[in-house]
């Protein structure tokens, strides 16, 4: 004869009932890595990344430009242009002579049908209590023999990746800048 007890053993082993204790544990305790309210000037969730992509055999690649939460910039400035021969588009003498700005928006997007590119980023937040922090980026996008080759010339120091088109879409992080003071 079976007791109660020993009955729901059988359905439940003391294993199986410890890690699903301590699971719920777990959650109940661990708060949200992100927020739900509207986060501060400079914390994960305003980081804003460039993202490259494009389809082998297109004649295009896409930029966008995003959070990794889902926030707001005050505005988003992409800049595309043709790279100087053997110089760096971040150089002093370099423009980029027309931005596109979007303001007051989640996520920008060009595309260029050229290559190589010359890329300018800047996206700007203000949080809630006023402050203000800038995400900047200076590429060069080339793809040549199935590769996408990404030179990042800011965030420096300048770093060249190479990604087969089979693997994108990629994304790079834009550096994180305060101006003095943390607000305008």
């Amino acid at each position: 004869m079976t007791t109660v007890r020993g009955g729901w053993r059988e359905y439940f082993p003391l294993p199986f009932v410890a890690i699903t204790v301590l699971l719920l544990v777990l959650i109940a305790l661990t708060p949200n890595l992100l927020s739900l309210g509207t986060p501060a000037a400079g914390t994960l969730e305003t980081q804003a990344n460039l993202i490259v992509d494009g389809l082998p055999g297109e004649n295009a690649t896409h930029y966008y430009v995003q959070g990794i939460g889902l926030v707001r910039y005050a505005s988003i400035s992409l800049a595309l242009a043709r790279p100087p021969p053997g110089g760096a588009p971040s150089a002093p003498d370099f423009a980029f002579p027309n931005a596109t700005v979007f303001n007051e928006t989640i996520e920008a997007a060009v595309t260029a049908g050229w290559d190589p590119v010359a890329l300018n980023v800047t996206a700007v937040y203000i949080d809630p209590t006023g402050v203000t922090v800038d995400y900047l980026g200076t590429f060069e996008v080339n793809v040549t023999a199935g590769l996408l080759v990404v030179t990042s010339y800011l965030p420096a120091p300048a770093s060249t990746s190479s990604t087969p088109l089979s693997d994108l879409p990629i994304t790079f992080p834009l550096e994180l800048v305060a101006p003095p003071g943390g607000s305008r």
